[in-house]
């Protein structure tokens, strides 16, 4: 795989659960500065997140790693947690207007529209996590 087809962050090990998951700390915005998109994935402001990935190697408490991702993933999830949103929010309001409602009802319809979408998101995040796949660069 190309280098630059892969998102990376450097991590911290915070623990492991004994089969073969581990646990590490990213303190994002670090390696955020080259990126294009850096404003709109949520990672660029300066904060420690948490991811959990599946390894072989076992690691210990305060081991520094790189964690990786496929590009492509997370344009998949800029998306899911952007574009599908706001096309909702757009094609709703339009319908709505079309529809002859009032004004303040299209706006309230709306946005109820764009809360149920993140609502289906936060009830399918399960099965959109696994499709989300970080690994550790020895």
């Amino acid at each position: 795989m190309d280098y630059s087809e892969v998102i990376s962050h450097d991590g911290i090990v915070t623990g492991t659960d004994g089969e073969g998951v581990v646990e590490v700390a990213i303190k994002t915005g670090t390696a955020c500065s080259a990126c294009h998109a850096r404003s709109a994935c949520g990672m660029g402001s300066e904060e420690t997140r948490s991811v959990r990935i599946k390894s072989q190697k076992k690691y210990s408490a305060g081991e520094k790693v790189t964690v990786t991702m496929e590009q492509s993933q997370g344009k998949r999830a800029v998306i899911i947690g952007y574009v599908i949103p706001l096309i909702v929010l757009i094609a709703s309001f339009i319908i709505f207007s079309m529809a002859g409602i009032g004004e303040l009802f299209t706006c309230l319809a709306s946005f109820a529209a764009l809360a149920a979408c993140y609502l289906i998101i936060w009830l399918l995040r399960d099965r959109i996590e696994k499709r989300f796949t970080f690994k550790i660069n020895d």
